[in-house]
């Protein structure tokens, strides 16, 4: 995983997210919040975020040269955060695979310790704002 930063970001005028040039010290990084794993689809790409706790998103990509940090405004960490509770992912089949997505993208939710594997046409409806708040960090 690349964990050097592009140099001189800042913010890109999007409500509630901000370009960090990320982290300066040699401190440990939080554990994540919440991880989403994008990958396949036409090109067959591999995206990953992580959001940890205090609003924290790294963004890693395999078309990226490196990773990036953004961090989430208060209001859009704290409708993550209730998203991720009204989902309920401890109660939802691990797997929501369609044999017939061949060019689909395919997503990993992980929250408190627990990964839900689907693909974009049978995402359960439980995680769709989940995947929506986080699928536009992987775009930027």
């Amino acid at each position: 995983m690349l964990l050097a930063l592009l140099p001189g970001c800042s913010s890109r005028g999007e409500i509630g997210l901000v370009d960090e040039p990320g982290p300066g010290g040699t401190g440990t990084a939080a554990a994540p919040l919440v991880v989403l794993l994008r990958y396949g689809g036409v090109a067959g790409s591999s995206d990953r975020v992580s959001v940890d706790a205090l609003g924290v998103a790294t963004v890693v990509s395999d078309r990226a040269p490196s990773a990036s940090t953004r961090i989430l405004s208060s209001g859009d960490l704290a409708v993550l955060r209730t998203s991720l509770e009204r989902a309920e992912i401890a109660t939802l089949l691990r797997n929501y695979l369609d044999t017939e997505a061949g060019d689909a993208y395919q997503y990993d939710v992980t929250y408190k310790g627990f990964t839900v594997t689907a693909d974009e046409g049978v995402l359960p409806p439980a995680l769709g704002p989940v995947v929506d708040l986080l699928a536009p960090l992987l775009a930027r």
